[in-house]
């Protein structure tokens, strides 16, 4: 099969006809559960999520009940609450190839035929399945050939562009996108064939980026490496260290401090603009322009990539718009070229 970036496979969700049903092969961790909650909010329509590893035949078939019917007494099967819905929605199954063989048994009917019993998914409804492979090491049974013949299979590959894409939108900690952006092999490694819990993968990046601001700086090193393993742990906590020493971009923005010329602290510099224009005060934004000018005049680059990353925000608080509204009126060709044209190829 072939693999697919994280944005191809959020495409190609969206583009298959709803009667057909993709499944998502993938190591743990690489985003195969939030990139097809964002194919569901582009599509308008809520996402279910059911796990193979936690479901009974029963739990989909539904429990029997008698109910009388033209004077005779007949069994009905009431399939969960969270399945019976009237309107249209999108149903994740993770973790699909996990599940015991009769709970396998009982997705045939609602993959092919959209049916669990007497209950049929509303029309224009999606099913998306996902799983992991057998050299990741993670709970995998056999998928039977009846079962898999009734989907298109992709492989999900981790892409760093296209993470720190999602990353500048979504809260990352600047640290963590400076480092995936200098070290973009550390964003996702295969699982260790020893017993060490921690690896590299997207999703423990994220899990460090959201506790970093929670603990203080002498823990950074073990949160790191009880994140991302040991070794690009121990990268991290030196790359942290190093870029703590970066001039603020108050100080930047004002004159007073010189862009440093480590490439690694400009990508953090760039980044730290990001997290500062997420505010509601409009000076956040002032700041974050003046001091990406002079970012601009030491590497254009991560200049584009910081308002290119901007650029993908959905929401535009109040220092956003007031950073587009200076690098529209004062900042370079270039830059304002990237504001005119949207999205700038890197």
């Amino acid at each position: 099969m072939l693999a697919l970036s994280p944005p191809e496979l959020v495409e190609l969700i969206i583009a298959l006809p709803a009667t057909r049903t993709p499944f998502i092969w993938g190591p743990p961790g690489i985003g195969k559960s939030a990139l097809v909650r964002d194919a569901a909010d582009f599509l308008g329509i809520p996402c279910v999520t059911l796990l193979g590893t936690q479901l009974a035949p029963e739990d989909l078939i539904g429990v029997p009940r008698i109910r009388e019917h033209g004077g005779r007494h007949v069994t009905e099967f009431c399939p969960p609450k969270a399945i019976l819905r009237d309107e249209p929605y999108l149903l994740f199954i993770d973790e699909l190839n996990s599940a015991v063989p009769d709970v396998q048994k009982a997705f045939y009917s609602l993959i092919l035929d959209r049916r669990l019993g007497d209950y049929e998914l509303p029309a224009a409804s999606r099913v998306v399945g996902a799983g992991n492979r057998i050299e990741d090491r993670a709970l995998v049974r056999p998928m039977a050939t009846a079962l898999s013949n009734r989907m298109v299979h992709v492989a999900l590959e981790p892409n760093a562009d296209a993470w720190l894409t999602w990353g500048a939108s979504h809260g990352i900690h600047p640290l963590v996108l400076a480092f995936v952006r200098a070290r973009p092999d550390r964003l996702a490694e295969t699982p260790p064939s020893d017993a060490t819990p921690a690896y590299p993968t997207p999703r423990a990046w994220h899990m460090l980026s959201d506790s970093l601001a929670a603990v203080s700086e002498d823990l950074w090193p073990a949160l790191a490496a009880g994140s991302v393993g040991d070794r690009a742990g121990a990268e991290f906590a030196a790359f942290a260290r190093r870029a703590l020493l970066a001039p603020s971009l108050d100080d930047i923005a004002r004159g007073d401090a010189q862009v440093p010329s480590d490439p690694d602290l400009i990508y953090f510099l760039g980044a730290s603009c990001l997290s500062r224009i997420v505010s509601e005060r409009e000076e956040d934004g002032l700041v974050a322009a003046r001091a990406l000018e002079a970012l601009g005049a030491a590497s254009m680059a991560v200049a584009v990539w910081t308002v290119d990353a901007a650029l993908s925000r959905a929401d535009k608080p109040a220092a956003t718009r007031a950073f587009e509204e200076h690098i529209r009126t004062t900042g370079s060709q270039i830059l304002v070229d990237v504001l005119r044209l949207g999205r700038f190829t890197r």
